[in-house]
């Protein structure tokens, strides 16, 4: 069974070429030319009232005439109506993205459906319908704010399961009249294939959704209401401290790294540069996962996450990514990068006449850090002290 969201009316254009391999477009517009190659259906309104949001797997079905096409999709639940509705294959989110993760594009349409689409007369309606025959398991962390969401609550009425991760959530999932599961409930719904929400206000994770990131076979993951740096953070299973460095010159980035192996690291790159660089991380430092996206907030919800070798694919065409690298060593028990600046800190010490060696052998106690790699750290930050210009005092 499917329950009905949403239910649009366009008509045909001479123009309809449907060749388009990635994406279908339902358009307001009236009139379009052969270049509108995923249009399949111009003049689009809405045949009802306008739905307050769309989340969750979607049905969508054109019926002109005696011919039916069914499209299966994944809900863009920041959609609203307005100059058109795109479905597309691939993961971005765009503003004027209906739905995303489709099994058909238009090309894929029979040809005698085309053909009828051409006519200006024909009379095409759209239904779009929850799709209760999905059976994708899901994960999607959602960051909530203080004020009433109607995306949050589109995401909450397709959810099977949703889970509070602080007091704060649980508040604002009972201002949108619903009530939080037990986090007992979350396994058993992945293992069925539902789709999880896990809302949260702070910057915590709640052990469920820890368990979830760590599985062997962990669900798909989206992330709602985070700005891209940190979302593409949010995928690591690693409970450690989030170090952003967006700004970061190439050349440091290695450094960077090496310093912080036990931290998440976020930093941005040209895209072009980025198989250099995790290639680099993986055989120097032993990185062996990491999360990318591109740096558009389109792409920002549908982050990657996975292997390093295999990471620079999961991005294709120009532009700049952000990356985030997984702590490069196992992260033992109760040890973890703190959120002191350890160059601003050792900076501070050697400005009070603590020798380099002593400042060296105290970082080489901690956890993962060699000796070596203690005193290359400690040379570094005099050398970026010696850089930084002197206080003028004669004024």
């Amino acid at each position: 069974m499917s329950a009905e969201l949403m239910r649009l009316r366009c008509h045909g254009h001479r123009d309809i070429r449907a060749t388009h391999t990635k994406t279908l477009e339902f358009t307001t517009s009236s009139e379009i030319t052969g270049r509108a190659t995923c249009v399949i259906g111009v003049g689009a309104t809405l045949d009802g009232p306008a739905p307050s949001r769309l989340a969750g797997p979607l049905r969508i079905t054109l019926s002109v005439g005696d011919h039916t096409f069914t499209v299966r999709a994944l809900a863009h639940s920041a959609w609203r109506p307005g100059s058109g509705a795109v479905v597309r294959l691939s993961s971005e989110r765009l503003p004027n993205t209906l739905a995303t993760d489709a099994d058909h594009a238009s090309s894929d349409l029979p040809r005698d459906l085309l053909h009828a689409l051409t006519d200006p007369d024909a009379e095409i309606t759209v239904v779009v319908e929850r799709d209760t025959e999905a059976a994708e398991a899901r994960l999607v962390l959602y960051r909530a704010g203080d004020e009433r969401d109607d995306r949050l609550a589109a995401e909450i009425a397709a959810a099977d399961t949703v889970i509070a991760e602080d007091a704060g959530a649980g508040r604002v999932i009972t201002v949108l009249g619903a009530d939080a599961d037990p986090w007992d409930a979350v396994l058993p719904a992945i293992a069925e294939g539902g789709r999880v929400l896990a809302v949260s206000t702070e910057d915590t994770r709640s052990a469920p959704v820890g368990k979830l990131l760590a599985a062997p076979d962990r669900p798909a993951v989206e992330v709602i209401g985070l700005p891209a740096e940190l979302a593409v953070a949010a995928l690591s299973p690693y409970p450690v401290p989030v170090l952003l460095a967006p700004h970061e010159r190439r050349r440091q980035i290695g450094r960077l790294l090496g310093a912080h192996r036990l931290s998440r690291v976020v930093f941005r790159a040209p895209a072009a540069e980025l198989p250099k660089i995790l290639d680099e991380a993986g055989r120097t430092l032993g990185v062996r996962t990491v999360a990318v996206t591109a740096a558009t907030s389109a792409a920002a919800e549908r982050p990657w996450w996975g292997p390093v070798t295999e990471a620079a694919a999961q991005v294709t065409g120009g532009g700049d990514v952000l990356c985030c690298v997984d702590p490069a060593e196992e992260v033992p028990e109760g040890a973890a990068d703190s959120d002191v600046d350890l160059s601003a800190l050792v900076r501070a010490l050697a400005a009070q006449s603590v020798s380099s060696k002593t400042l060296a052998l105290a970082l080489a106690s901690l956890p993962t850090w060699s000796r070596k790699r203690a005193y290359e750290f400690v040379l570094e930050a005099a050398k970026a002290q010696a850089r930084q210009p002197k206080d003028d005092t004669s004024r």
